[in-house]
């Protein structure tokens, strides 16, 4: 069972509401303990005595007898001996009863009666004195006592911060090891599921699909910051695929055979790594590693592929090893995907999605174009090209090429033809004889409707762009002329019309 994450944000104020309470309450005890003493005596509790008194001879002297309320029942002194042992403790109570038997006795000693004893005369000078000192010892042992308790209390309570701190702390490390536990199981099974749909994405017959896939299991597999697939057209190196790259990279969308790169990579057929010194300088600061799409099977080179950037902890000898066995397996793939093609390029028709291929495509145009220039019609071609590939999925891209076919039947005439372009499963083309150029706007609201009536219900995140590309228009002066250009019909001699010899032949 999974634990419900706390908010650190919520954790943390929490955290420190509870630790400025506690600190309050610590230094409020603190603060109690911790007064300024003067000779081991608070010096707050002399300034309370020496206001205390003050006011109390200003009030004897000022309303009272001058007696220092001896014949006053309870004695004023009572309340300061009583306040400041509680308030205080013992010391500073048994400070306040001594002022207060000075302040009471000092100067104002009553004389002794004619038949008081010597001993009922010292106990009636003392009494009060002494019920002072008892009071203040017991008040203010009472108080130490409480003082004593709060000091352990706060003792404790600091303890238990101290405490409750390292156990938080613990609670979160174990929290977060959990956390990094959970992340990594649930990583490693969307690594699994991730990696089984990559590598099916890879094994296709259209090239254009196998680089698709082969960026995806790329990224699953080695977790590259920026990496690129290049494809081996002519002698040259063309960039097909970059992930990451940002529009300040200056990397090479065009490897010659002259680089370095292309000599090491393509023509020795070895892999880079700029971990080696005698390989940095191939690199050329392209990347951190390099390969080549070898098939080892058949030996043959299919393309390169460049990881530009990588996590510093990612870069070890297994990742060089995973990169080396994509190399071969990407390059297995598009191998096979190139040899199908060339095979299917001399067929016809594709009978995956019914579209006439695109080795037949050339051939058509130039029939067409012959035609169009010598029995005067206009030809028109529109190129489909599918804009945001990379942002579907496999079944998507799948689908597209056979549900398009469909919208282009809805569109064209008996006359036009729809073909795979350039980058089959990705670009078609839709070839329009005898359309009118004039026309084409209506084709191209048609062929949108279709698209997304049609694709887009499978492909919703699909994307398209059409390129109108005119082979042959007529003249203006030609198509009035074509247009003013009368039926052919003449007059025979006896007055009837000449039927035209095509109606002869035909009747």
């Amino acid at each position: 069972m999974l634990f419900k994450k706390p908010d650190p944000e919520q954790e943390k104020e929490k955290g420190k509401e509870e630790e400025v309470t506690i600190q309050e309450q610590a230094d409020a005890i603190t603060a109690i303990t911790a007064s300024t003493r003067v000779l081991g005596v608070r010096v707050s509790a002399l300034v309370e005595l020496a206001i205390f008194y003050a006011i109390m001879f200003a009030l004897d002297y000022g309303l009272g007898g001058g007696n220092r309320f001896m014949e006053t029942t309870p004695h004023p002194f009572w309340f300061i001996v009583l306040v400041i042992s509680i308030q205080y403790g013992t010391t500073e109570g048994l400070l306040a009863a001594f002022f207060s038997t000075l302040a009471l006795r000092v100067m104002n000693v009553p004389e002794p009666a004619f038949n008081q004893e010597v001993f009922d005369y010292i106990l009636s000078l003392m009494r009060q004195p002494m019920m002072w000192f008892m009071a203040a010892v017991i008040m203010g042992e009472l108080r130490v006592r409480q003082h004593r308790f709060q000091m352990e209390l706060r003792d404790t309570l600091v303890e238990t911060r101290k405490r409750e701190d390292l156990i938080t702390d613990a609670y979160n490390r174990v929290n977060r090891v959990k956390e990094a536990l959970e992340t990594r199981a649930a990583g490693q099974m969307r690594t699994v599921v991730s990696s089984i749909q990559a590598a099916k994405s890879v094994e296709q017959q259209e090239p254009t699909m196998v680089y698709s896939g082969a960026s995806d299991i790329v990224q699953t597999v080695l977790n590259p910051k920026k990496f690129s697939l290049y494809a081996l057209e002519e002698g040259v190196l063309n960039l097909k695929v970059n992930r990451g790259w940002t529009p300040e990279d200056k990397y090479k969308q065009k490897i010659l055979g002259t680089d370095p790169i292309y000599q090491r990579a393509v023509g020795e057929k070895k892999f880079l790594a700029v971990t080696k010194p005698d390989q940095r300088e191939a690199l050329d600061r392209e990347g951190v590693m390099a390969g080549p799409l070898l098939n080892k099977e058949t030996g043959a080179v299919a393309g390169m592929m460049k990881i530009e950037e990588l996590g510093f902890m990612d870069l070890n000898v297994s990742t060089v090893e995973n990169f080396r066995a994509l190399c071969e397996w990407i390059g297995t793939s598009l191998d096979n995907a190139n040899r199908y093609q060339e095979a299917k390029s001399d067929s016809v028709l594709n009978h995956e999605h019914q579209l006439f291929s695109f080795g037949f495509f050339p051939k058509q145009v130039q029939i067409f174009t012959s035609l169009a220039m010598r029995l005067k019609f206009e030809v028109c071609l529109l190129i489909i090209r599918l804009e945001n590939a990379d942002d579907l999925n496999l079944e998507e891209r799948r689908k597209i090429p056979a549900t398009l076919s469909q919208a282009c039947q809805t569109v064209m005439r008996t006359t036009d033809m729809a073909f795979d372009y350039e980058r089959p499963g990705y670009e078609f083309a839709l070839l329009l004889p005898a359309t009118p150029v004039d026309n084409l706007h209506f084709v191209t609201t048609k062929l949108d409707t279709a698209i997304e009536e049609i694709v887009h219900p499978v492909a919703p995140r699909s994307k398209f762009s059409v390129q109108i590309q005119i082979l042959h228009q007529l003249e203006k002066k030609e198509d009035e002329e074509k247009k003013e250009q009368p039926a052919p019909a003449d007059k025979s001699k006896d007055g009837g019309e000449k039927v035209p010899a095509e109606a002869e032949s035909s009747s």
